[in-house]
């Protein structure tokens, strides 16, 4: 059994030292929030409980006071009276007391500055409002106003105004409030960032989630399966074992043909029902680099005739020599006994992994020669190096010419305004399309991960695309190209990511740009259907598309196969993020071109309504 090939590693099963300390932050936050806002709460209920405590106080002592002035009054006793009111604000309890009768005449008052009678007056009159117990608090100066009101008589009455003393505030109370509410805040940033490190560490996990559904939904390629190695050790990690799979795939492959060789006899070779079905090629040599065995696929690799070609010298399908010295080399005893390395095949731009293993039977000796084809992959590293040096020279011109337009309107000062304001035009122009290629790079890093999401919220389109509008115009017009906008008169409202549609219009609307010639014309029309779903159509009257590109427009880092876009730049990611993002709302882009006449592109956006009613 061969041994197996994944390492084991420590950090996979063990948690991570900053994952539990993530933890922990979380747990001290939720704490120091709750002891927090427990304390505030706590220390709110003893404040008002105090000062509760001080008005009821307050109001039994007045309600005293009362009951024994209207005794004094029933006597004909304003000196008792008077002495009454002084004793009570002797006490501290209150700053000023009076008693008042109709129209606010004033019979007694501890307040030395107002005039009072000094006798009790004959008739007493009728207040202009009744006279009512009431209070009333001061939260400025912590003062509450009491009013009690005297019966003298039967029709005769008046009141005791009581104006406390400010209400006391417990000494050090505010202060362990003011601890409760920083504990509080305190608990709140720790756990934000104990949430932000976790969400953090959780978008591999998320990446791989997504990757493991397309395996169990069918996808096995590799190159599908693959996450952005950026998200981390556990992202590098599956990627590793990705690429681990195919090698043991490989090596399991490969030593069953080895086994099965080693195992049948000369006369009856016999392998055709165990390796035809192989994708990869396989073919077996003797020590006369005669073809003993060979599969279909290293037939068709080799532009060979499978049914034909065992027994023929390898030279007759080997004629330029590609494979000849290695299997030679392989077959010297004193030579290694594996030796893996990569061709290309002119005739049909393939390129082949080739491994050539040396077996022993008995006294012979063979060759097996194993041939993989890793086209998409050099296709995707070649793509993925395209797109990095692309991505330079872009990000460079705008970056340029922001320089440049900044560095002349600071030299032509407040003398040339006409001239400033050009140059500070063509440096917002400029730092519209940096935006718009850095949002393009961070959309092919959330595809590459599988995070790419939309969020759903109510449009008004009419806004998106006037901006569009003012954002291409200057363009069209520096180029000499017609730039039509036919807008409906009202545009009803849709459920979607304004932002990411936005993006995939200005890709559709920048690509018809980029390659319609001077003098052309392109034609945005907007359309509604009685649901509400809109389609954009994006006709120009530029270079146009052949129908073999047509069905590979839309993947990543692809562009057409026509030399004059050769020195056009561009990265080929455009359209499929335009794709990308149209799919995930419902909808689809579609193309119609014919070389030399044009080409329409034609999105496709549903309402959203009938989504958001199935998800409700």
């Amino acid at each position: 059994m061969p041994a197996w090939p994944f390492k084991a590693d420590r950090s996979t099963r063990v948690p991570s030292v900053a994952s539990i300390s993530s933890w922990m932050l979380l747990v001290i936050a939720v704490i120091a929030l709750f002891v927090g806002s427990f304390s505030w709460y706590t220390l709110s209920q003893i404040r008002n409980e105090s000062k509760t405590q001080q008005i009821t106080a307050l109001t039994k002592n007045i309600e005293l006071i009362a009951s024994q002035t209207e005794l004094a009054l029933q006597d004909n006793d304003l000196p008792r009276i008077r002495r009454l009111l002084l004793d009570a604000q002797i006490t501290g309890l209150y700053h000023n007391l009076t008693i008042q009768y109709a129209n606010d005449q004033i019979l007694v008052s501890t307040d030395l500055g107002q005039v009072y009678r000094d006798a009790l007056p004959t008739s007493w009159g009728k207040a202009a409002t009744p006279f009512e117990r009431k209070s009333r608090f001061d939260p400025t100066i912590n003062q509450l106003t009491l009013y009690e009101p005297l019966q003298i008589s039967q029709n005769e009455h008046a009141i005791i105004i009581a104006e406390s003393m400010p209400i006391s505030q417990l000494g050090l109370l505010w202060r362990f409030e003011l601890a409760s509410m920083i504990t509080g805040f305190c608990g709140l940033i720790l756990g934000l960032l104990a949430w932000f490190q976790i969400r953090q560490r959780s978008a591999p996990l998320l990446a791989i989630r997504s990757a493991l559904f397309q395996y169990a939904q069918g996808t096995t390629s590799t190159q599908s399966l693959l996450v952005s190695s950026n998200l981390g050790p556990e992202a590098k990690t599956f990627n590793n074992l990705l690429q681990e799979r195919d090698t043991l795939t490989s090596r399991i492959a490969l030593m069953d043909c080895e086994h099965a060789i080693t195992s049948v006899s000369a006369d009856s070779f016999g392998l055709s029902s165990v390796c035809a079905s192989l994708s990869q090629g396989m073919i077996v040599l003797d020590t006369n680099l005669n073809i003993q065995f060979i599969n279909g696929s290293a037939s068709a690799y080799l532009n060979a005739d499978s049914s034909t070609s065992v027994g023929k010298a390898f030279s007759a399908i080997d004629p330029d020599s590609i494979l000849i010295p290695s299997a030679t080399r392989i077959l010297n005893p004193d030579a290694p006994r594996r030796q893996v390395f990569d061709i290309e095949l002119d005739h049909c731009a393939t390129f082949l992994r080739v491994t050539c293993s040396r077996i022993v039977r008995d006294q012979d000796t063979l060759c097996l020669i194993f041939l993989e084809d890793i086209t998409q992959q050099r296709h995707a590293d070649d793509s993925l190096n395209s797109f990095i040096a692309q991505t330079t020279h872009e990000l460079r011109t705008p970056l340029t010419n922001i320089r440049l337009f900044a560095e002349e309107a600071i030299d032509a000062g407040t003398d040339d305004e006409e001239f400033r304001s050009n140059a500070f035009n063509m440096i917002n122009s400029e730092s519209r399309r940096l935006e718009r290629l850095v949002s393009d790079m961070l959309s092919v890093s959330e595809l590459e991960a599988g995070s790419m999401q939309i969020r759903r919220d109510t449009v008004r389109p009419e806004a998106m695309f006037e901006e569009l509008q003012r954002d291409y115009a200057p363009q069209a017009d520096a180029k000499g190209i017609k730039l039509a906008f036919e807008l409906p008169p009202k545009f009803p409202s849709i459920d979607a990511d304004r932002d990411r549609l936005g993006q995939a219009i200005h890709n559709l609307i920048g690509n018809a740009l980029k390659y319609t010639p001077s003098k052309g014309t392109i034609t945005v029309t907007v359309e509604f259907d009685p649901a509400d779903a809109m389609t954009v159509r994006v006709e120009d009257t530029g270079i146009g598309i052949s129908h073999e590109d047509q069905s590979r427009i839309f993947e990543r880092f692809c562009r057409a196969n026509d030399s004059r876009i050769e020195s056009i730049s561009g990265t080929g990611l455009g359209l499929a993020i335009s794709q990308e993002i149209a799919k995930m709302h419902g909808g689809q882009i579609v193309v119609e071109s014919e070389l030399d006449q044009g080409s329409t592109f034609i999105l496709t956006i549903p309402s959203g309504r009938s989504i958001t009613a199935k998800a409700a």
